[in-house]
């Protein structure tokens, strides 16, 4: 019974009631429940009612926020509440999608000290992050469920009838939140597909990726553990010693490449079994060893690089996209009419694309043109391919691969490029280039945005690779839930998808956003402590970034005239 379950937030609300005319009425509404299937906000009159009003179940619930009102949209209708402040009001949308969120990924959701029913509880407690408050979440649940046909539709929408540009600024706003295609999006940006190629090519280039992985993973993962039966993907549990590993039997040849790749496997090993520990997905024994497989591989692949804790994280949060935004294909999608349907054209619009048109033209042509029956039938076609679950590990290792190949400096200080071997060009001086990132960050972008904070943090004497390094290397990985990472992501791939420079203004913008708590730190632990801790909303962070990198750059244009 929903008045029983345990609570997770509780608040006085408005809410839109239905009637003779709709009207708004003053409730105590309580968050309750402990899995998706009972996850419920229930409202009340008086804080003394032992039973509610009424229910608002949130299974496949998403959430939408327009100031200080925010709408909760079920299956069965909208419902429409009403906080005292618009930060009250993201206070709500911030809880319930990061509790929907748990929910879908099997997660703990997140803990809130229950106080009285009757006051708000906003100012209060401990500090959370929020979620953004102009888009719509929609949970893993929703994505996966999408049919062909919408999946169709939104591949239309992104890549024919839409323009480069627009789809840039739109993903640094937050709009891929909506998409199942992000993925496509990505290897767009990142060059696995390449930006130039008519979508005719995007199979043969994505089979010959696959095909290479399956190479590659033959050439250096032990026989013991490439297997894809049910035995072999129980991953071995073998104690560790300086003496003995997991790849012994495999590699007896070669006694000094044996320690060194041991070495290599044992660490990854570890990283892996301890990566998003939190999050069941990545318990399962198949998705650890995949993490597993596509890092041995790129240790192995790019020597130079080899591997570094922290990889897997970034390898991770591509894992998990691919997962959710997989080709489900079901005995319904078998039947032509579940994703090809008439449209009625209108005689005066000749503009009318085919399969042999869509085939032949290159992502993002801008066209706003009706489809064919045939053209729905050859994107169906199109991304049971590119988003087949049979390759998930194949088409990480080639997002990892594009990944890392801008992230190297990162994990290889001393280099500043790198070949496709991972053979790295050195530097002018021995300067390491993490250092001088985390200098220039701290000493010339922030304090041209905040002079005062900088002062501040500097006066401790606190090295800024102290609190970047993490945020570097990981691209805010973790300091945000997995499904705000990706839209964090989204702005450094589409802004700056060569050098994923924006991630310095992020690095910035994270800083700016939490000034409040740093200044108020007078002592070094205090600040120590305050940076491993920041939080925030990630749109916020996004917004800001893009503010400040929209401002850098006519900064430096207006230098460079002045030069001229």
């Amino acid at each position: 019974m929903a008045a029983n379950l345990p609570r997770l937030r509780a608040g006085r609300l408005l809410l839109e009631v239905q009637g003779m005319q709709r009207k708004w009425e003053s409730y105590i509404v309580a968050l309750v429940g402990t899995d998706i299937t009972n996850l419920t906000l229930c409202y009340y009159k008086d804080a003394a009612d032992k039973l509610p009003t009424g229910m608002i179940h949130l299974h496949s619930a998403s959430v939408d926020l327009m100031e200080e009102v925010f709408c909760v949209i079920t299956l069965e209708q909208t419902w429409y509440l009403c906080a005292d402040t618009p930060h009250d009001a993201e206070e709500w949308v911030d809880l319930i999608c990061t509790t929907l969120e748990a929910a879908a990924m099997d997660a703990p959701f997140p803990s809130h000290a229950d106080p009285p029913a009757s006051s708000n509880i906003g100012d209060g407690g401990s500090r959370r992050r929020r979620l953004s408050s102009h888009i719509t979440t929609s949970t893993v649940q929703e994505i996966q469920s999408r049919d062909m046909s919408t999946r169709v539709d939104e591949f239309l929408e992104m890549y024919v009838r839409s323009d480069e540009a627009d789809i840039r600024s739109q993903a640094a706003r937050g709009a891929l939140s909506w998409s199942c295609l992000r993925n496509i999006t990505w290897r767009l940006w990142l060059g696995c597909l390449p930006m130039d190629a008519p979508l005719g090519e995007w199979v043969d280039i994505t089979t010959r990726h696959r095909r290479r992985y399956d190479q590659l993973r033959a050439k250096h993962v032990p026989r013991g553990l490439c297997g894809h039966d049910e035995d072999s993907m129980r991953l071995p549990v073998v104690m560790y010693d300086e003496a003995s590993s997991f790849l012994t039997n495999d590699l007896d040849d070669h006694p000094t490449e044996k320690r060194s790749e041991d070495e290599v496997a044992h660490m990854i090993w570890k990283d892996v079994r301890r990566t998003r520990s939190t999050m069941q997905f990545f318990q399962n024994d198949r998705i650890q060893r995949t993490l597993l497989h596509v890092l041995l591989v790129y240790a192995a692949e790019h020597p130079t690089i080899s591997y570094n804790q922290g990889m897997g994280e970034l390898l991770a949060v591509l894992v998990y996209l691919l997962h959710v935004e997989r080709w489900k294909v079901s005995n319904d999608d078998e039947s032509e009419d579940s994703y090809v349907h008439v449209d009625m054209v209108d005689v005066d619009t000749a503009n009318v694309l085919d399969a042999t048109g869509l085939l032949q033209m290159r992502p993002f042509a801008a066209i706003k043109a009706t489809c064919t029956p045939n053209c729905k039938h050859a994107v169906a076609t199109l991304l049971a391919t590119l988003m087949d679950d049979r390759f998930l590990e194949h088409d990480a290792f080639a997002l990892f691969e594009q990944v890392m190949e801008r992230m190297a400096p990162m994990f290889c200080p001393h280099a500043t490029s790198c070949d496709r071997r991972g053979e790295f060009s050195p530097r002018r001086d021995d300067s390491s280039l993490l250092q001088a990132q985390c200098d220039h960050i701290h000493n010339v972008l922030l304090r041209r945005v905040d002079p005062v904070l900088a002062a501040h943090v500097h006066s401790f004497h606190i090295p800024p690779e102290v609190y970047l390094l993490r945020w570097l290397r990981l691209l805010l990985a973790r300091e945000f839930p997995m499904y705000q990472v990706w839209v964090i992501w989204d702005s450094i791939f589409g802004l700056s998808p060569t050098d994923f420079a924006f991630v310095d203004m992020l690095c910035v913008a994270m800083l700016h956003d939490n000034r409040t708590l740093l200044l108020a730190q007078d002592d070094t632990t205090g600040l120590l402590h305050a940076l491993k801790d920041l939080g925030g909303s990630h749109s916020k962070l996004v917004e800001s970034a893009r503010k400040m990198h929209t401002q850098h750059q006519l900064d430096a244009l207006y230098e460079h005239f002045q030069q001229r």
